[in-house]
This record gives C-alpha cells, structure tokens and sequence, in this order.
C-alpha cells in the first residue's frame, strides 16, 4: 500500500520509532533513521549539508522529539520533502531546516488524528455506553471504580440518563476546558495542554486519567 497521507499512515499499523527501539534497541534504530536520511540528502544534492556529527545530532533529535512518528509517518515526510511540499531548499539543508519541517508534518499529523479520535469515540459511545473501545483492562478497571451500571430503561419519549462511562468522560473533558485557560495552547484546530516539556490533547489527557484509575485500582487490591 503506498502512504500518501498522514491518515493512512496512522491507520497503517507499523510500529512507531520508539517502539522499534524497545524492540531492537537504539543502535539499528539509529541506522535506520541515518539511512532515510542519506538517502534524501542526496536525493536533493544541495551544496551545504551535513557533515557525521550534524547528521547523528539530528536522528537523535528525531528519537528524541518524534517517537510517535512510526516508519509510514517517516517514509511520507521524506517523500513530500522530495516533492517540495515543504519549499525548496535552494542551496542549504541541515538538521534544523528538517527538524522544522518534521514539526510542520507533526501538527498535520496531530489534526488528523485529533478528527479520527472524535470520530472513534462518538462510535464508540454509540455501539457501548461503558466503551468498546478501550483495552479490556482498562474497562474493568472503570468498572470496578465506578460500577458497571446499565442505561436506565425508559420511555421513548423521556431524556436517556447519561451512563457512567459518559459522566466520567463528560467530567474529563471539563477539567481539561478548566486547565486549558491556564495552562492551553493550540494549533490549527487542535487544543492541547502543556505541563513542562509534555503535551496533553484532550485524548491523551483522558487516557492518563484512565492509567490513574487503574494504577490506584491495583495500589487498592494489593493492600
């Protein structure tokens, strides 16, 4: 399949840098990273480029900054760069003009994923109040918190009583509207919050909540 978007790239399912690196350790991930590198550097053949210790400053940088990024995300970037998607380079390429770059792609990245997010969990709130579409373990763990509750049977005409589920998410996303005033920034559509080095969207800020939940359940069962 040929990736052509960031979408297909993030429905690809091929593992992301930091993961290859658990797997393989960093040494091949290096390796391969310098070797998509090389290879768009003398696709463009510009007078000023890298020398070694620019070049290994920038895969770390890439490790570093951009874990999330898995091959299919890395393989478009470096294809919309040859196509001049991101400008031309004239006679100047290092690391700093890719990093920058790479960060231009991220934000795409990050918008598109925000709007499959959206789309996931009105899906999955539709076809399971209590949320399909989380791990199991992360289920039972909001079951065990909060207690696996039916719907409330009713009239067709009566309001539906939101679930549990729909409380605690309804809960999450206003205290992430209550910390965003202070602590918010955002880009394109995409709202985000930032605590020291780490960025929170509003998907991210509910897993870590989901994590507490569990973390917390299993502090309990072992006392």
């Amino acid at each position: 399949m040929v990736i052509r978007t960031p979408v297909q790239a993030i429905k690809s399912n091929v593992p992301s840098v930091g993961k290859l690196k658990s797997i393989y350790g960093d040494t091949k991930i290096k390796a391969l990273l310098v070797d998509m590198l090389a290879d768009f550097i003398e696709f463009i053949n510009v007078g000023k480029t890298f020398n070694g210790s620019q070049l290994a400053q920038t895969v770390q940088m890439v490790q570093q900054y951009f874990p999330h990024f898995n091959l299919a995300d890395l393989k478009l970037f470096f294809d919309k760069m040859k196509l001049g998607h991101y400008g031309s380079f004239y006679d100047r390429m290092d690391g700093q003009l890719i990093l920058e770059k790479m960060e231009e792609y991220n934000q795409d990245r990050m918008n598109e994923y925000e709007k499959l997010r959206v789309a996931r969990d009105k899906e999955v709130v539709k076809n399971n109040p209590i949320g399909s579409g989380y791990h199991p373990d992360v289920v039972q763990a909001l079951k065990d918190a909060i207690g696996e509750k039916r719907p409330f049977q009713q009239n067709v005409s009566a309001p539906r009583t939101p679930t549990e589920a729909e409380l605690f998410h309804q809960r999450c996303l206003k205290q992430f509207d209550n910390l965003y005033r202070k602590h918010g920034q955002q880009v394109s559509t995409v709202r985000f919050l930032v605590f020291g080095n780490k960025r929170y969207t509003g998907d991210t800020f509910i897993e870590r909540k989901i994590n507490n939940i569990i973390t917390k359940t299993e502090s309990n069962e072992k006392h």
